[in-house]
């Protein structure tokens, strides 16, 4: 295990149900694809949940080293329908759209049609790609006049931000209960939820289940980023979505959002992805645009744990294409940024527990030490979760007894996990932890490095607060 070449930032392949078929089972490879995320479309969860059981068993070395994420998408208010093909809408145009067909320039099928539009409110076609304000509202037909042009292509998803209602407990439907409890799934990805009363129930609900997934929240809402700091203690991590928070906020605002949000849940030891149209373009394309390829490389320059690549590249020929160049482009901004300190990097944390006091005085002890390796034994991934955080260049090494803590604690940042046999009592740890270094590492002997335990993550049998610094023998 060469840990100098091991890359940091994590890439996640994402597709919708509709692309879960035979064929692309047979093309997952886990030495090339980090993650994968589905994302869940209406009535569809038994099929995604049938899928992420044939990942796990069908495809080699799944079951060890391949997170399955699985995203309650945001409902859909409507989809554009009965398009052949790509359609050019221009800025100055005035469109026609009706639930009804033959009605309208653009049908539109919803269960929402009352309570979709709203005059004089922006309306947001094909992931945003085409803009239109609301002119006017008639019966089974609505006129928007298009404020920004582009291309929508069938089953463009129509989006109303004005008309949206808050998501809350009861929003989460009882097939979404059943992916809460399903064995095959890592990460949940719930909803934009801004109220902490409401997650919290869901939470409260999902953790008592014996297969709980670890929760991710999606932050497509500035009523979420506005109570961030309430919502974060409840989950593990976040998924920025940053095309539905430019249908929320000036576009100008988001970079520096998504950067905010990354520092944030460093000081909070969370988890963070970053989304929306990455690499998108290459569905129709063999080439990225540069605001695409520079999207990835800021999201490792800010600090975040994982990209999250477009749904929409899957439909394309070029989506084998998109994945090596996402990697490649970490791989290169990895590089550049060696030895440069990050802007993320948590410089004066505030100390309020005991894992932040352990965890930051060892994050500093090795660097000061030059350690090659920063080991902690954690039985839930709260420690691992906490030293990365403080984004050390020193690769992390989660020692655990659950295999799937090891599977989910892939996609964080700088973190390798190593899988131990039984629970290990104070006398003996130092010397089991020894062992396993030089038989799975390339670690050396007489190379130093911070062995890091904690009461409330540790495997050992008998309770204790460390770290220390070990010469390895």
């Amino acid at each position: 295990m060469n840990f100098e070449k091991q890359r940091r930032t994590h890439v996640i392949w994402s597709f919708d149900s509709s692309c879960l078929n035979d064929q692309l089972l047979k093309s997952l490879d886990v030495t090339k694809v980090d993650a994968i995320r589905i994302v869940s479309e209406k009535g569809e969860i038994d099929k995604v949940l049938t899928f992420c059981q044939r990942i796990k068993t069908e495809v080699p070395g799944a079951k060890e080293r391949l997170p399955v994420l699985v995203d309650l998408y945001d409902h859909v208010r409507g989809t554009v329908i009965e398009l052949d093909g790509p359609k050019d809408l221009a800025f100055g145009d005035s469109v026609k759209v009706s639930s009804v067909k033959g009605k309208g320039d653009l049908t539109i099928r919803t269960e929402e049609w009352p309570t979709l539009f709203k005059k004089n409110e922006s309306v947001y076609l094909g992931n945003g790609m085409v803009v239109a304000k609301v002119k006017d509202i008639s019966g089974d037909h609505a006129v928007l006049d298009i404020v920004q042009g582009g291309t929508i292509y069938p089953d463009a998803d129509v989006q109303v931000p004005s008309t949206t209602k808050p998501v809350q407990f009861e929003s989460i439907s009882p097939e979404g209960w059943r992916a809460a409890t399903d064995s095959a799934i890592d990460y949940l990805i719930l909803p934009s939820f801004d109220s902490p009363e409401e997650l919290s129930k869901i939470v409260k609900k999902i953790s008592t289940q014996q297969n709980a997934p670890w929760l991710l929240l999606k932050i497509s809402t500035k009523a979420t980023l506005d109570r961030l700091d309430d919502l974060l203690p409840l989950v593990r991590g976040v998924l920025i979505s940053r095309v539905a928070l430019s249908m929320q906020m000036d576009p100008a605002q988001v970079p520096m959002i998504t950067k905010e949000v990354i520092a944030k849940c460093n000081d909070y030891a969370k988890i963070t992805l970053v989304a929306s149209e990455m690499l998108g373009s290459m569905r129709h394309n063999v080439t990225p645009t540069r605001a695409e390829v520079s999207d990835i490389a800021n999201a490792v320059f800010d600090g975040a744990d994982a990209v999250v690549l477009s749904e929409g590249l899957a439909y394309g020929k070029y989506a084998v294409r998109g994945l090596a160049l996402a990697i490649k482009t970490i791989e290169e901004a990895e590089f550049q940024s060696a030895g440069q300190l990050m802007n993320w990097v948590k410089q004066h944390p505030d100390i309020t527990n005991e894992i932040e006091a352990v965890t930051s005085s060892a994050y500093k002890a090795a660097y000061r030490n030059q350690a090659r390796a920063l080991v902690c034994l954690t039985k839930n991934g709260n420690t691992a979760l906490h030293l990365a955080s403080y984004g050390s260049r020193t690769p992390i090494i989660a020692v655990t007894m659950s295999s799937d803590v090891i599977r989910r604690l892939r996609l964080v940042r700088g973190v390798i996990g190593i899988l131990l046999d039984e629970a290990p009592d104070i006398e003996h740890v130092t010397s089991i932890i020894n062992s396993l270094l030089l038989h799975r590492t390339g670690i050396k002997a007489g190379e130093r490095y911070v062995f890091v335990s904690l009461t409330l993550s540790s495997l050992g049998t008998e309770a204790s607060n460390l770290f220390t610094v070990q010469t390895l023998s």
